[in-house]
């Protein structure tokens, strides 16, 4: 079993990829649509471990949030697309991330029609954007997507036979129109966990079997914002025992000793 892992990603993302890349030391990630350094990252993990990589988050609020926590990382407040130019994306006050359709706004996040911005912002294509931060030889592990709807102009932008992000996690809107893309690039579809369709590069067919199986008890992980509790209930436990040695002498601090150790025991 590997080792116990925190995990942050909204839908266990990166419990599946460490089962993937648990046996190299370092890597390199891009993140497109990457919002939160931490509340829902597919990527913080990694960071936490040496991983550095490419975060792409066009919201400035999550942005911010990037730049201060992900000193180590590339941080580019900007948008891709199918070619270079300016991208018009919709976005409201309560809207997780923002998107190319303003119904996405109001139908997915529940904002009003009155409250949906519009917000103009530069947009390169994903090859553009290996070529100009992916730094020289280095490969890129895992490629994530996620801008709500836009997948497949994210994806028609990259030169997949010069850029081969070895693992590939895209969520799934519309698949049956950018899937194609993937498969005359030799990508082999892995697993679909309710939100994200995987992928495997055709020259790591070994990652395959990882990344078959969906996320489960024997991943050994635990959920980020019960993390602090975990080592909770041991604590009390010596705690008891402790005061149980020490009560010999007091019977009415044993009988509440003994009823401590048997609640956090049972």
């Amino acid at each position: 079993m590997l080792p116990r892992m925190t995990s942050y990603a909204g839908n266990f993302e990166d419990v599946l990829l460490r089962r993937a890349f648990h046996d190299q030391a370092d890597g390199f990630y891009v993140d497109v649509g990457a919002y939160d350094p931490v509340d829902g990252s597919v990527t913080k993990h990694f960071y936490d471990l040496g991983w550095r990589g490419i975060n792409v988050e066009p919201d400035p609020a999550p942005f911010a949030r990037l730049l201060a926590d992900r000193p180590g990382d590339i941080n580019l407040n900007l948008a891709l697309s199918d070619r270079e130019g300016t991208l018009r994306l919709f976005s409201a006050e309560g809207a997780a991330h923002p998107s190319v359709d303003p119904r996405m706004i109001t139908g997915w996040f529940g904002a009003r029609p009155e409250d949906v911005r519009p917000v103009d912002l530069p947009a390169i294509t994903l090859a553009a954007l290996c070529d100009h931060h992916v730094p020289a030889g280095r490969a890129i592990d895992f490629l994530k997507v996620d801008v709500e709807a836009h997948e497949y102009e994210v994806l028609v932008g990259n030169d997949w036979t010069r850029w081969r992000p070895r693992v590939l996690v895209v969520e799934s809107w519309e698949h049956e129109r950018w899937e194609p893309i993937l498969r005359d690039a030799s990508y082999h579809f892995t697993l679909f966990d309710g939100i994200n369709r995987v992928y495997v590069r055709g020259e790591d067919a070994h990652l395959i079997p990882r990344l078959s199986v969906p996320v489960n008890q024997t991943d050994n992980f635990g959920l980020h914002p019960y993390a602090p509790f975990e080592g909770i209930g041991p604590q009390a436990l010596r705690l008891a025992r402790w005061i149980h040695r020490r009560a010999e002498r007091n019977p009415r601090l044993a009988s509440i000793a003994r009823a401590c150790i048997g609640r956090l025991a049972g």
